[in-house]
């Protein structure tokens, strides 16, 4: 896989998880150890080539002694222009009286 085929949002998401563990002072290795993940899986998870389960987003985020919330600001930092999210999924066609509603600038 491509850096270009990657998903934005899974990228996002595997920076996110690797500034967060560095920031705790955790190896990969040990970190995806803590998380009873292999490390190759972690690995592949902080480069945005894995397509993350909800429960293993629930095991990482508590391994990092984070709410969901908490990290999820953590991870908006790499979306803050609304074009690049709205890039990581196809919502051309859906609801567009709705979306037009909503008001998406970044703080």
């Amino acid at each position: 896989m491509t850096n270009a085929d990657r998903s934005p949002v899974l990228k996002a998401f595997g920076q996110a998880v690797r500034e967060c563990r560095r920031a705790r002072g955790f190896s990969q290795e040990g970190f995806a150890h803590y998380c009873g993940l292999d490390r190759s899986y972690m690995g592949g998870v902080e480069r945005g080539e894995r397509n993350v389960t909800l429960a293993n987003m629930e095991r990482i985020i508590a391994a990092l002694h984070m709410k969901p919330s908490e990290f999820f600001l953590a991870l908006d930092a790499h979306f803050r222009d609304i074009t690049e999210q709205l890039k990581t999924v196809h919502l051309q066609g859906f609801a567009p009286h709705y979306l037009q509603g909503i008001n998406r600038q970044s703080p």
